[in-house]
């Protein structure tokens, strides 16, 4: 699932938490989610668990002006029962907060890919083409406060020079420097957003930059529209637009991809969804794709229909 987006966006979608006293001055708060998905494409269908998750996070307060913050996040199968259940890092990270801003060090989502793909790539199931980004892990980011509409986002990978990394097929390269360096820089002036980012893919072997803006308005308060434009160096342009609209009950949401490689004929790409809300923290939801072939003139359609149970 893409990071619970639909969670945040449909109305009240907020998780419940068990929150425990830890220590003077500290919390911690006990979390998770399950979520299942029935999806049919042309390699067949599939009931499968659709990034079902549990955690921990918590806060400790230093002083009046600092803040230390954790965050704790697995992720666990939940479709079918086996001797063996495979657990996985979602997320894991530490920080400090205050009025600098924040920062933090860990494995956590990419700042790229939060300020500009998912501005179009917003599906529970279906998924579309984006950049190449930066592997997540091992990762030291800064997150400036607001200034007059201006925040900063800076992280940088550090993996060193033995060790290697995943791409997004997988596949395990040598890193190049043993560093990659992400920047996101955001303006926000009423109902407009607008950001530019830049990933210098700088830990994969022969990796090429990425660069990528985004911009969103809010027609009206239930209303929003985006676009998003990417180029990736020596390898391809996606150009994506996208409207969300909440109805009251969930969202009705909808989106459109071109991507252009350097090599080889344009495709294109679409997919539309909708949420009902059974609860402030339930919720099911479908959605349909369409999705060109880039190497011939197959197009794959794509259903999904699925739920999301959060506590």
């Amino acid at each position: 699932m893409k990071k619970s987006i639909i969670a945040i966006a449909v109305s009240s979608a907020a998780l419940a938490s068990v929150s425990v006293h830890a220590a003077e001055g500290s919390t911690v708060d006990v979390y998770g989610n399950i979520q299942y998905a029935l999806t049919d494409k042309d390699a067949g269908s599939e009931f499968a668990d659709n990034g079902s998750t549990f955690g921990f996070k918590g806060e400790t307060l230093i002083n009046d002006d600092l803040t230390a913050f954790f965050k704790y996040e697995l992720e666990a199968d939940a479709d079918e029962k086996k001797s063996g259940v495979d657990v996985n890092l979602d997320q894991a990270f530490v920080g400090l907060k205050g009025g600098f801003g924040k920062v933090q060090v860990g494995t956590f989502d990419s700042i790229y890919n939060n300020a500009i793909q998912d501005s179009v790539d917003q599906f529970e199931v279906l998924g579309f083409a984006n950049a190449t980004t930066t592997a997540e892990g091992d990762t030291i980011a800064f997150f400036s406060p607001s200034m007059n509409g201006f925040e900063v986002q800076l992280s940088t990978q550090v993996t060193g020079d033995d060790d290697s990394i995943p791409t997004a097929t997988g596949d395990d390269l040598q890193t190049e420097d043993g560093s990659s360096v992400t920047g996101v820089v955001k303006y926000s002036t009423g109902a407009l957003t607008v950001a530019l980012g830049y990933d210098q893919n700088g830990n994969y072997v022969d990796g090429e930059s990425t660069v990528g803006l985004s911009a969103g308005y809010e027609l009206q308060p239930n209303l929003n529209v985006s676009a998003k434009f990417e180029t990736t160096t020596d390898t391809q342009d996606v150009l994506g637009l996208a409207a969300r609209y909440g109805y009251g009950a969930g969202d009705l949401y909808a989106s459109v991809q071109s991507i252009s490689p350097d090599s080889g004929d344009d495709y294109n790409e679409y997919g539309a969804g909708v949420t009902y809300s059974l609860a402030s923290n339930v919720y099911v939801y479908g959605e349909v794709g369409s999705f060109e072939n880039a190497s011939n003139s197959d197009t794959d359609t794509q259903t999904a229909v699925g739920v999301y149970y959060g506590f």
